[in-house]
């Protein structure tokens, strides 16, 4: 498994080495990756289009291989989207992929309790993953008590990485032009750790966390 970038917006230029995420409006590029997620963002839930996003998400979990993981899902308070929608699509979501077995890739803003009470709610037995974590230690410390891991990008508190043990580490381009590489290069200065065994080692995390490995 060869996989280092858990999470991209980006189709990837190497297209084993990354999960991309599709969208509704991305659908027809689904042929052209090897590993994706699919979910409702909560950016984009309204009362008229939740239902057809919830149909979409089903129908492409149940019809493409190449969906290894439920997401971009979660909470926003920036946004100006209605709470209670943001709930009913990320509470679906979470059942979902706690019934296929999936991770669950997060997007969360101003909300980090409110999905850790979420977590404490369901129980599930699957993987969840904040994506692009910026918060600072103590944050990334108590998603670690949960049992929430954590998935970084170009921008993060060096603190915060620190805290994270090597094999629960997670890494990301998101919607950057840089390279999966060059992160885990930057990755490896701040914590002074190898960068091929940094590689090995995110492989090793990727392959246990989506693959059962």
């Amino acid at each position: 498994m060869d996989i280092l970038d858990i999470h991209t917006h980006r189709i990837p230029e190497q297209p084993l080495n990354a999960i991309w995420n599709c969208m509704p409006k991305d659908e027809s590029l689904l042929h052209r990756v090897d590993y994706c997620s699919v979910g409702i963002h909560p950016w984009y839930v309204t009362e008229a289009n939740l239902s057809e996003q919830k149909r979409w998400v089903e129908e492409v979990v149940l019809n493409t291989p190449s969906v290894v993981a439920i997401g971009e899902a979660g909470l926003d308070k920036a946004t100006d989207v209605p709470w209670e929608l943001q709930l009913n699509a990320f509470e679906w979501q979470i059942e979902w992929a706690d019934r296929l077995g999936l991770p669950l890739i997060l997007h969360v803003v101003k909300a980090h309790n409110e999905v850790m009470e979420m977590k404490k709610k369901y129980r599930p037995r699957n993987r969840w993953i904040v994506h692009g974590f910026r918060g600072k230690r103590q944050l990334a410390e108590q998603y670690l008590r949960e049992g929430i891991s954590l998935s970084f990008g170009t921008r993060y508190s060096e603190d915060a990485l620190r805290a994270i043990p090597y094999d629960k580490l997670f890494f990301e381009t998101d919607e950057s032009s840089e390279s999966i590489y060059h992160i885990y290069e930057q990755a490896a200065k701040t914590l002074q750790y190898p960068y091929e065994e940094l590689l090995a080692q995110g492989k090793r995390n990727i392959g246990k966390a989506f693959f059962n490995g």
